[in-house]
């Protein structure tokens, strides 16, 4: 709740700092923070708070808590103490002595990360706010794809099921990430928790919630139950085989989270499926090639896709333009008719 115009201007200047950053803010036509933006952070920063944590970079930049300490003039441990519960709630970023406000992406979706936050007494309040700026001031459009037009994540193609006889980069197989980390930590999806508590999730009886991934630091900033690498393969693996699709950071240099994605709750998914943002997701760059003598036509391919990209006549036909290279139908089907081949049509960023 914003409280008074002063405690308003102190959460603007929060706002006004994630805007230029990746994923951005919602704004009105004047590129000012739109007024549920506000009041969502209102739930985050009381005005004693925002009135410090204004102070803050954004991360993955920090500022060492004594030089921050003298920079609002309050004694080193006072500070500690007064930022404590924002601390646990992960609405500031501590790592070691460093702090930061959290980047628009987490902004966005730690609400419904930590168990304090979504099972709290804001969590209804969180999920409706953000999913009414999300849609109807269209954030969708930042949170998806940068003002280049670049994609911010891209789909990750079912490993197992990749044509061996064509060569596979590390950075687009899931196992092969998965590898190249040692820190790991699953959570449930916010996307679908966050659908969940707003009464709006339908696919509650279709797909597990536990299922989200976090790599790296970002495992260590959420601070969830750490998994193994092994568990945390076998947690995509029956992601996959239920039916999500596999998603991840579009860069070469930062990987931080492999979600499992539905169709009817994740932001991303929903820039193809529902939204006017045909760039909402890089697509994987393999695409779905049909044994046209091994296919039997069950058509269990048709029901596995999301974006209506395969159709069946005497056997499976899939569609270039609409397949985004997921590998799901593969996954599943009966007859083994459907392997991933090499399709070259995204690069991805940072890689040389």
């Amino acid at each position: 709740m914003i409280l008074n115009d002063e405690h308003r201007e102190d959460l603007i200047k929060i706002a006004k700092k994630l805007i230029r950053k990746p994923h951005s803010i919602p704004t009105d036509e004047n590129e000012e923070p739109t007024e549920t933006y506000i009041e969502y952070l209102s739930l985050m920063y009381n005005p004693e708070i925002a009135k410090l944590v204004q102070y803050l970079p954004v991360f993955p930049e920090g500022i060492h808590i004594a030089k921050f300490a003298n920079l609002v003039n309050i004694d080193k441990k006072e500070l500690i103490k007064k930022l404590d519960e924002v601390s646990k709630k992960r609405f500031v970023v501590t790592l070691g002595r460093q702090y930061a406000l959290p980047d628009p992406f987490m902004m966005y979706d730690v609400p419904f990360i930590v168990k304090e936050n979504y099972e709290g007494p804001d969590a209804k309040k969180f999920a409706d706010l953000s999913r009414k700026f999300f849609i109807e001031d269209k954030y969708y459009k930042k949170w998806e794809t940068s003002w280049k037009g670049t994609p911010y994540m891209r789909v990750l193609t079912v490993s197992e099921e990749i044509d061996p006889e064509h060569e596979i980069m590390p950075l687009e197989e899931v196992y092969s990430i998965i590898d190249n980390h040692s820190s790991f930590a699953i959570i449930d999806c916010p996307c679908r928790l966050r659908a969940g508590i707003s009464g709006v999730r339908k696919c509650t009886d279709k797909y597990p919630l536990h299922n989200c991934l976090q790599i790296g630091p970002a495992a260590e900033y959420i601070g969830a139950k750490k998994i193994s690498k092994e568990e945390a393969k076998e947690i995509m693996k029956q992601s996959a085989e239920v039916g999500l699709v596999l998603t991840t950071d579009n860069t070469a240099k930062f990987t931080s989270v492999i979600c499992s994605c539905c169709e009817c709750c994740c932001g991303m998914l929903r820039g193809l499926t529902e939204f006017d943002n045909p760039r909402a997701i890089a697509k994987a760059n393999f695409i779905s090639s049909i044994d046209e003598d091994a296919c039997t036509a069950c058509e269990t391919c048709v029901e596995r896709c999301k974006f209506n990209a395969i159709t069946v006549d005497d056997f499976a036909n899939v569609n270039a333009k609409k397949c985004i290279g997921c590998g799901l139908c593969a996954v599943t089907c009966p007859s083994d008719a459907i392997t991933m081949k090499r399709f070259e049509r995204e690069s991805i960023p940072g890689l040389s």
